[in-house]
């Protein structure tokens, strides 16, 4: 059976990060990240550095911010505890993207902020987002969570803060950090010391998470991978929720308490050996895997077709019939999934669903990664073109 994915860490980078967590005592060593119109610092998820900056930008409570509606749960649960009012705003299934219109409509007198989400490795065109916010004075954050590329997308110099993920499942995973650009330095200084104030993760429990990787590693080998989807579904188990388990960061509801603490110096050490070492052909060769495979199937299944910097760290398809589709790549080895993601998508009291608005429900993730041999690129491709809803 093809997994449903693959990490983006070798064994040899492993290895590295278990040295590092056995040597950590031995240098202290500076690993926050400088860019160029800007700062950067290392924090341990974009959800604590989205947390950081609303606890110095301290919004008055009932503050609206407009967010993309669709997002992981803990994004809009770290906006209710800052006591702030989420506007969502679709995206639509083309492009990928807020519209500009709908956005500008939506800001109130009490519209404090804008949160943009690329999704699915798709870089939205944000010149129109961020010209709207600082026409009404409005902070825009930008989460790049889904969006690492290297340096073919590092945030743009207008937004006020871009957040990168490198936990688990993410582009160029170091296991677990982030990397956060504020534009502005009074309002950096600010995150940096409250940054510093928070206890360091103990070095034990990001060792623990590299062991966890090895053995994740070695269960999505094909053979394994068959041998351990059949033992859970033989055991009455939901397969989708023993894997989401193994690569879930923050597991159980105290979130605010696990997401306030600063990546040890072994975490932050891989962090930068990663992105020092980073391999642009990588994000070529996903591209062209996902071209090969979408230029081949009907155009129905396609979305995000308009958006012209889609680097595709997942591979989602639409379908009428998605219990169906899993099934029938599933009897032909493949573990497609509707749940390869935590995104949820968060309507708008109002909302009105148009026709070209993204939405979950009939999306399909392929199992799909670069080492992926022609042979089954091109099998995949054939079962899409035969599957009938």
């Amino acid at each position: 059976m093809i997994p449903r994915g693959q990490l983006y860490i070798s064994n040899s980078e492993l290895l590295t990060g278990i040295f590092y967590c056995f040597t950590d005592g031995l240098q202290a060593q500076k690993t926050d990240f400088e860019y160029q119109n800007g700062k950067t610092l290392t924090c341990l998820s974009v959800r604590t550095a989205f947390d950081l900056v609303l606890t110095s930008l301290n919004f008055p409570a009932g503050s609206e911010i407009l967010v993309t509606d669709i997002n992981i749960p803990d994004m809009f649960k770290i906006m209710t505890a800052h006591h702030l009012v989420p506007i969502p705003l679709p995206v639509n299934k083309n492009t990928l993207s807020i519209s500009a219109e709908q956005l500008e409509s939506a800001i109130t007198s009490t519209t404090k902020a804008i949160l943009i989400t690329h999704l699915f490795g798709a870089i939205m065109d944000t010149d129109e987002v961020n010209a709207i916010a600082q026409k009404h004075n409005i902070f825009v954050f930008e989460d790049c969570a889904q969006a690492y590329a290297g340096n073919l997308y590092e945030g743009s110099p207008a937004t006020d803060v871009s957040m990168f993920s490198f936990g688990l499942i993410k582009t160029n995973t170091a296991v677990r950090g982030a990397i956060v650009k504020i534009k502005d330095p009074i309002l950096y200084a600010d995150v940096l010391s409250k940054n510093g104030q928070y206890p360091e993760q103990r070095t034990r429990e990001f060792l623990h998470k590299l062991l966890k990787v090895i053995s994740i590693k070695v269960l999505t080998t094909k053979i394994i991978y068959t041998v351990f989807y059949k033992l859970i579904n033989a055991s009455g188990k939901d397969f989708d929720n023993v894997l989401a388990s193994l690569t879930k960061g923050f597991p159980n509801d105290q979130l605010l308490r696990q997401i306030r603490y600063r990546p040890s110096l072994a975490n932050k050490k891989l962090l930068q050996h990663k992105m020092l070492r980073f391999k642009q052909d990588d994000i070529d060769a996903r591209i062209q895997l996902a071209n090969d495979i979408l230029q081949n199937i009907p155009d129905h299944y396609k979305i995000g077709t308009l958006n012209k910097r889609h680097t595709h760290w997942v591979l989602p398809i639409e379908t009428q019939d998605p219990n169906g589709l899993i099934h029938y790549l599933l009897i032909n080895g493949f573990d497609a999934s509707q749940k390869a993601s935590s995104l949820i998508k968060q309507p708008g009291w109002d909302y009105i669903p148009a026709q070209d608005d993204l939405t979950l429900e009939n999306l399909v993730y392929l199992p799909v990664y670069p080492a992926m041999s022609t042979k089954d690129r091109n099998r995949l491709t054939q079962l899409l073109n035969s599957f009938k809803a």
